[in-house]
């Protein structure tokens, strides 16, 4: 029985992802007080899974560098575990941010 992927093998199973490459996420803007949605969208780079997304803190919104989130991809997770590891990541993120509350 086979337990481990190759990078490879990880690489191939993402790409061969049909739906759309993306968690949509509910929060509240606590500079409007508005519900809104973060849109994290993932793409591959090198061997790492990248979530891409808008500023979450005054910091980022002063770098000139796309914000994002990553997880390293490991030959000993599916990658249906290294999807819920960068969702679980984006959450994080979200739940450090000065700009959003997650709701």
């Amino acid at each position: 029985m086979k337990t481990k992927n190759t990078i490879k093998e990880l690489k191939t199973q993402f790409n061969n992802i049909t739906l759309f490459k993306l968690f949509e996420i509910s929060v509240t803007d606590n500079r409007t007080g508005s519900e809104e949605y973060i849109i994290f969208n993932i793409e591959l780079l090198k061997n790492s899974l990248i979530a891409t997304h808008e500023a979450l803190t005054s910091k980022q919104a002063k770098s000139k560098k796309i914000s994002f989130v990553k997880v390293v991809l490991d030959k000993d997770f599916s990658i249906d575990s290294h999807l819920e590891n960068l969702y679980d990541n984006c959450i994080n993120a979200i739940l450090d941010s000065e700009y959003y509350t997650l709701n």
